[in-house]
């Protein structure tokens, strides 16, 4: 299947979530919908919940055809779920801008700034510290 889509034109996405990157290649040209994750299809990658994250984009969306090809590392399974969604959705927004205005009404293109905060000197972890013993 990947040999029929790569001769055609596709558009790109970038999607970032925690640890996690995603980038995703959309190829318009197809009678159905099909997401491979990694070269593997989605319902062999993530279980059921984060299957629902990714396809939940493209039915708001009213995507109905159409083979992504992502590709994701880095970080866990949830991050990585929704570096996916939103690297489609930014591949869709390539594609069409009238995407756009559906994306930002679910919010589907904003980026989610938080990160793990880095270990502070003296303590374990950013928080966690030693035990405290008055005696």
């Amino acid at each position: 299947m990947s040999d029929i889509t790569t001769n055609n034109k596709y558009f790109y996405g970038v999607g970032r979530r925690k640890r996690s990157t995603a980038r995703a290649k959309y190829y318009p040209n197809s009678q159905e919908i099909i997401i491979l994750v990694n070269q593997k299809p989605l319902d062999k990658y993530f279980e059921d919940y984060f299957q629902k994250t990714v396809l939940v984009a493209l039915k708001n969306l009213g995507v109905s055809s159409g083979v992504f090809h992502t590709f994701v590392s880095g970080g866990g399974i949830k991050g990585q779920a929704e570096a996916i969604r939103l690297a489609i959705t930014k591949s869709l927004v390539t594609y069409d801008e009238g995407f756009r205005v559906i994306a930002r009404m679910h919010k589907y293109l904003t980026t989610d700034p938080r990160k793990v905060a880095p270990k502070l000197p003296g303590l374990r972890k950013n928080r966690k510290r030693e035990q405290w013993s008055k005696r």
